[in-house]
């Protein structure tokens, strides 16, 4: 077994293997060819014969298949492919927390009410009901991935202390004051990263204050429908109410898009401290021909030496 490198889960070639769509069908089909056989005046070692060769044949492919490399590129490939999916309605309810879940549900409670409102309803007004309808299942979709970020969010919040990165990075910049430039070159790169991390941190406040005023405008909007279903006096204000609120949420989100980089895979942030941690050339390394220098490089830097 090997991990996949993005989760740390270990892949397990063997019951991939076995797993696979075509070995399953091979196995019902030699199953049903047995049974089909025990039923019939067929001799019992022809039984016993299909048992065998299918047993050998999968153990011959369970001993083969997981071995190839193709195969592993192709299971690596889909459990990439699957990590990359973003998680589906019902994923993203059950990550929430109980208040958030209780929030959406009374909402989707709410939607449930208008529709039976509006079947209640001319039927001359259906149409325009129905797009209604459509828009606030499409507004209560964002609706929950908007309270799913606003809780990553808040969980970010809480594990950063911006008042000691603000310490940290004026504390820095006055050591650097007196340094020797070299030092300062390796602390240079620390302060940007800090700066960095400050940057982030403030977005990230900015696109919270955002989520929770959209998140409340939505509210406000369902419960106003949903008062405005038992009659519908005015269908066309809703209309109106819907198709601008679909289009702040939509700006919403493109710019909570702009900040998913500080929730991505550590290896960014890795890279940052690869750069940070990455020792000084000395003179005589930089000076050094190395083995890839090309020959007549070497003799010029020769000549200047």
């Amino acid at each position: 077994m090997e991990t996949t490198g993005m989760n740390d889960r270990p892949i397990n070639y063997t019951r991939e293997a076995f797993l696979h769509p075509w070995n399953l069908t091979f196995l019902i089909a030699a199953l049903v060819t047995a049974l089909g056989i025990s039923f019939t005046d067929s001799p019992d070692w022809l039984f016993d014969a299909v048992l065998l060769f299918t047993t050998a044949l999968e153990l011959l492919y369970l001993g083969i298949m997981p071995r190839q490399e193709r195969f592993r590129r192709a299971v690596r490939a889909r459990r990439a492919a699957e990590h990359a999916r973003p998680p589906s309605q019902k994923e993203l309810f059950q990550l929430l927390s109980r208040s958030s879940q209780r929030r959406y549900v009374r909402l989707r409670n709410l939607e449930k009410q208008i529709r039976a409102n509006y079947q209640k309803l001319s039927y001359a007004s259906q149409g325009l009901l129905e797009s209604h309808l459509q828009k606030i299942d499409e507004l209560l979709r964002s609706y929950l991935n908007l309270l799913y970020q606003k809780e990553r969010y808040e969980f970010y919040l809480a594990q950063t202390s911006e008042d000691e990165l603000v310490e940290a990075l004026q504390a820095l910049q006055e050591d650097m004051a007196d340094d020797a430039p070299r030092v300062r070159a390796i602390k240079e790169r620390r302060r940007r990263i800090l700066e960095q991390r400050l940057a982030r941190i403030k977005k990230v406040r900015e696109n919270l204050e955002i989520i929770e005023a959209q998140l409340d405008t939505i509210d406000d909007v369902i419960r106003y429908i949903h008062e405005q279903s038992l009659t519908l006096r005015n269908p066309e204000e809703i209309t109106f109410q819907l198709d601008t609120l679909l289009s702040e949420v939509e700006e919403t989100e493109a710019a909570v898009a702009e900040i998913e980089d500080v929730f991505a895979s550590p290896s960014a942030l890795l890279g940052e401290l690869s750069a940070e941690l990455e020792p000084p050339r000395m003179e005589s390394e930089a000076t050094e021909p190395s083995e890839k220098t090309p020959p007549e490089a070497v003799r010029r830097q020769r000549q200047r030496s």
